[in-house]
């Protein structure tokens, strides 16, 4: 039985109790990860035990309230302790400014974030933006610069600002590393760090993720044109007359009115090394690609500009032949098992474009004291992203995906404790060891217990006159 197995809390749920016998729990012996009583001290990665090449991941983690500030915790753990010797290069947080990271804003000198980030630092993980150059520690830094907001182009000044960052980080002048992954703070990988590091090495080599399957087309991003002329983001943007063709300089050379076709994507991306620097340079140029780009963006008012500007950038450059190659059910030609690289829940129970309903499976609500726990958090938007669960597993088995989001242990605690998955010898892949869990046909509702003895008949009001009578 490996390292990482999951254990040793206890049993919430019938799902649980699945997982934990899927797993043969009971023969585990080593300690959990997510072991209260050890919870936020930092374990350093450990010395790899296999001769696989992997590739060097810079993680930006973007967290904006106390729910995220806590849930980050959860993920950047996951990350470091399933993690061997060289397989991170950076784990870069980005907390909303709005929420602040100086010593007087309580809300983050008081969360398990900042105090499992302190233990890695104090246990060594970790080294500086001061020269030195370990290529077997990690950069583990906690930034506060921006405010985003939603749907405006402010959304994408921490992912431009992360890729800046680390291209020059100083620990990476000699050593560059791989793979640029972005993440929500209430996302959790679903297979260990290691895992994640040997596939983009691997079967995902040479692949610029600018999209999930969450897109209409998959894995690839999709074409503004492909929208009906009705629907809402085919609409919008022409309706802000957003340019159809734009003037700049790329690869060297001067490109007059030149088509540019707008992409949806996503703000969650996994990119290589050389995308990412071109992305910085055509943001640096005052005529590049991206500078251009994104002053039309922004002088048209349009929205949704973080699903947009990579993946259009990518998408009318030479990198637009580093897509993943795909199968016609949409899964990898190179990894056939993977559908998604990051499973979420989005748009499923509206009707598409094409007037079409994707899903009618239930869904996680909030709990009543969910507010209270974080800061006055409310439900998720209608169109998602949706908060998962337990009863969600048998999807995300379905998906091969690397990550999950959205994922909070103050909606399910359960599929918290759950991930990441390692794989043992028993099985093929990680995404079998998943119990296939799914929600019930008929949905799911919840009754707050019953608190016997607290209950009385309320009395009618005939009965209440004639007590007083008596009286």
């Amino acid at each position: 039985m490996t390292k990482h197995c999951r254990g040793r809390w206890l049993l919430a749920s019938l799902t649980t109790v699945l997982f934990h016998l899927h797993l043969k729990i009971s023969q585990c012996t080593a300690t959990d990860i997510w072991d209260d009583s050890t919870q936020w001290t930092c374990s350093c990665p450990k010395t790899k035990d296999n001769n696989k090449p992997t590739a060097k991941i810079a993680y930006l983690i973007s967290v904006h309230n106390k729910r995220t500030i806590t849930d980050a915790a959860f993920l950047v753990k996951a990350l470091i302790e399933t993690s061997s010797k060289g397989d991170l290069a950076a784990i870069i947080v980005h907390v909303d400014k709005r929420v602040g990271i100086d010593e007087v804003d309580e809300l983050y000198a008081t969360s398990p974030l900042k105090q499992y980030v302190d233990s890695c630092v104090e246990a060594g993980c970790t080294i500086d933006n001061k020269g030195s150059n370990n290529n077997q520690k990690l950069v583990l830094e906690v930034h506060s610069h921006f405010s985003p907001e939603w749907s405006k182009w402010s959304m994408n000044d921490p992912t431009l600002w992360g890729m800046d960052y680390l291209l020059h980080h100083s620990a990476f002048h000699n050593k560059k590393w791989d793979v640029f992954i972005n993440l929500s703070g209430d996302t959790l990988p679903i297979v260990t760090s290691s895992r994640i590091s040997e596939l983009f090495a691997g079967p995902l080599d040479n692949t610029n993720f600018v999209t999930s399957s969450s897109c209409v087309t998959g894995l690839h991003p999709t074409s503004i044109y492909h929208f009906p002329e009705h629907w809402m983001k085919r609409a919008h943007y022409f309706q802000h007359d957003i340019p159809k063709s734009l003037s700049y300089q790329q690869d060297g050379m001067w490109r007059q009115d030149a088509e540019v076709t707008i992409y949806f994507g996503s703000q969650w991306m996994a990119l290589r090394h050389d995308f990412v620097e071109y992305v910085v340079r055509s943001m640096d140029h005052p005529n590049g690609l991206g500078n251009v780009l994104m002053e039309a963006l922004i002088d048209t008012e349009v929205l949704m500009t973080d699903e947009t500007f990579f993946a259009t950038l990518l998408m009318n450059s030479r990198f637009n032949s580093t897509l993943p190659r795909l199968n016609k059910d949409g899964s990898m030609e190179t990894m056939s098992t993977m559908k998604h690289l990051r499973y979420e829940r989005m748009d499923e129970n509206n009707v598409n474009p094409w007037g079409e309903y994707r899903s009618s499976d239930s869904l996680y609500d909030i709990p009543p004291r969910f507010g209270n726990a974080t800061d006055g958090e409310g439900a998720a938007r209608p169109w998602g992203p949706y908060f998962l669960g337990a009863y969600d597993l048998g999807a995300i088995k379905d998906s091969g995906a690397l990550f999950v989001r959205k994922v909070s242990r103050y909606v399910d605690e359960n599929l918290v404790r759950m991930l990441p998955v390692e794989r043992i010898e028993d099985y093929d892949s990680e995404w079998e060891m998943l119990p296939d869990v799914r929600w019930p046909k008929l949905g799911v509702d919840i009754h707050q217990p019953f608190v016997w003895g607290a209950r009385k008949k309320k009395k009618t009001v005939k009965e209440e006159v004639d007590e007083e009578e008596e009286n």
